[in-house]
Order: C-alpha cells, then structure tokens, then sequence
C-alpha cells in the first residue's frame, strides 16, 4: 500500500494507494473515526461490480451501511439527481453523525461529494474511486459540483473528504474506453509538472491502456498522479492561483463536453482534444516550440478519441467557453505551457486565437 497524505491548513487526510485493497474500505474507514452511519452513493454500473465488497468490509467494521444507486451519465450529474438522494437521505433519518462514501468515478464522486458538503449543511465523506480519471484527479482536492444545462460543474462547493482510498485492481473492469480518457488527465499532470512522467508515458502509454504494466507499477503510476495534485492542491486548496493550472486543457475541453451534450465526448476525451487546443494557442503566442507541440500531439494522438469534431460547430464551441466557471472579471484564463513540465496562466488571450485553436483541433481529430 502507498500513502500520500494531503496536509492542508487546518486539515489533513491520507490517499492511501494499491491493489486488492477494497476489502479493506471498512477498517481503513475506521481509523478516521467516522460515525455508523453512511450513505453508499453509487452508479448501477459499479454496484453490481463493487458495491456487495464495499458494503460487506463496512459491515464488518461495524457500520450500518445505506445503498443510493444514481445514474452514472455526467447528463444526470445534476440538481434533479442531487435532490433526489437528498431525499432518500432524509427518508432513512440519516442525522449529522453520518457520512457519505462515494463509490465509483468521477461523476460519482463529485455528486456524492456535493451531497455530503450541503446534506444538513455538511457531513464528513469518503471516497472511493474506481475509473482512471476519479483515482489520479477527481477523488483529490475537495472540489464537488453538479452540472447547469448552461455549464459543466457551475453549482458546487468546496468539501475535501477524510480518506480516499484507491484500489488499483478496479481498473481492470473498464471499457478500454474509459481508461483511454481517464489517461487523458495523467497526460496532463505530466505536461503541467512532470517530464519524467511524460517520458514514461511516451514509452509505456500502450502498456497503461492494455493494463499490461505489474501490479506495483501500475500503484506507481497512480501514486505519482496523486502526489502531483496533492502537492499543487496543498499550495493553493481553492483555486485562487497556482491550483489554476490543474485545469490545463480544461477551459476548450469542458466546452467541447457541453456542446456535444455531455454524451458524444467523455470527460477525459474533452480534456485531451482541450489540450491539443491549449498547445496551439501557446505556439501561436510564441510560448513553446512546435516541436513540445507537436511531441504532445503525437502522444495524445495514440489514445483513440472518438472523431467527429467537425460536426460540432466551432462558434457553438466557443459560446460554451463563455460559460467557464474559470472566468475572472468576465475573462477567460487559460493554462498555457512553456515547457514539457511547466506551465503558465493567461487571461489575455483573443477569441480570434481561441477559434484558430479550435479550428486546428477540428482539423486534426
């Protein structure tokens, strides 16, 4: 098992790291000194793999476990899904010695987390994630959220959780789909702060999406990912400087996620096309080279996402950029990089670079 504590200023908390490790949720869940009561949030999807381990380790460390199960689509990551597990929380008279354990993705994870930030304004919670994108991104730093048919994750709070733990060996249940994208944010750690990760991905990136690395280095990986944010997270827990550049590839990614309804596009396939848009910008302010551009292409280009870009209009695209929570005074920032491993934040870029970006991207995917 690796550990990777998160020490933030008036609270701390471990992310604890390996594999076959869920059947020890409900003892690690102990430790933290955490009330019986707990509200198991997750999507249909992952309960009929996780969720009779998960309750049956809570169980036998003496908690009384509630199932909520959720659609797991980031199109029902929102108020109605939100209220509706409010409800079933208030019907089983759920009080303030509760907590809520989120067991699945990032979708999951955020809803669940933005329950147990607002449910009686506020209960301790776990998580417990089970794609690529939730175990290195989501499940660290406390942001929770749900979606606005106006924007992605505009209503949310604020709400770290007492423990995250991660079992590697979950991994191997996913659609060859999910880990592509969920790969689409270890990428991004690697261009924003670490060129010795990119360099491993670049030799290894085949062996990652086929899950043919050996158990502990798969751990590794994961750990490193976490260890990245945890250290940006810790320097900056609210997003009001350095934290901003975790969200590279973020503000034409998240755009490109709404205009194709939250559905043609998943999260992590957003994130690698708003990357791809990210380092022409920078190319075209003069920041990079085109070869790191064009060295980070040939990466991302290895991982399969879905086509069709070209289809969605590039205006539309644009007027979702618009939308960015990430705005600051009515102007968008965007994370521009400089060099593999270093990165930079812009509130001055002009549309018209902003539509050539998305136009190169159209072109080339």
């Amino acid at each position: 098992m690796r550990n990777v504590e998160i020490a933030l200023a008036d609270r701390a908390y471990t992310v604890q790291v390996g594999h076959g490790v869920l059947s020890q949720l409900g003892e690690s869940c102990r430790r933290v000194e955490l009330g019986n009561q707990v509200a198991v949030i997750a999507d249909r999807a992952v309960a009929d793999l996780y969720l009779k381990p998960a309750v049956t380790s809570l169980k036998g460390a003496g908690f009384r476990p509630l199932e909520v199960l959720i659609p797991g689509g980031d199109a029902d990551k929102n108020l109605t899904t939100a209220e509706q597990v409010f409800g079933q929380l208030i019907e089983a008279e759920l009080d303030r010695s509760a907590w809520v354990l989120a067991l699945g993705g990032g979708v999951v994870g955020d809803l669940a987390g933005f329950v147990a930030a607002t449910f009686l304004r506020g209960v301790p919670f776990v998580q417990v994630p089970t794609t690529i994108v939730s175990q290195v991104d989501a499940s660290v730093g406390g942001k929770t959220a749900v979606n606005h048919r106006l924007g992605k994750n505009l209503i949310g709070a604020f709400h770290q959780p007492r423990l995250v733990l991660i079992d590697t060996d979950v991994l191997r249940s996913l659609p060859r789909r999910e880990l592509v994208g969920g790969l689409g944010e270890v990428v991004k750690h690697a261009v924003i702060r670490d060129p010795e990760l990119f360099a491993f991905l670049e030799e290894h990136l085949e062996q990652i999406i086929s899950l043919r690395l050996d158990p502990d280095q798969l751990d590794w990986l994961i750990a490193r990912n976490v260890q990245i944010k945890a250290r940006v997270v810790e320097t900056d827990e609210r997003e009001t400087g350095l934290r901003a550049i975790l969200n590279y590839g973020h503000t034409v990614g998240h755009a490109i996620e709404a205009a194709g309804a939250y559905t043609r596009y998943h999260h992590g396939e957003g994130v690698v096309l708003g990357m791809v848009a990210a380092g022409e910008i920078a190319v075209r302010r003069n920041l990079w080279s085109e070869e790191d551009r064009d060295r980070q292409d040939a990466l991302l280009s290895r991982m399969d996402v879905p086509g069709g870009l070209k289809e969605l209009s590039t205006q539309e695209i644009l007027e979702r950029t618009r939308s960015d929570k990430k705005r600051v005074s009515g102007r968008l920032r965007f994370v521009l990089p400089r060099s593999i491993g270093q990165v930079e934040i812009f509130d001055d870029i002009p549309e018209e670079t902003v539509v050539a970006a998305i136009q190169y991207v159209q072109e080339n995917s």
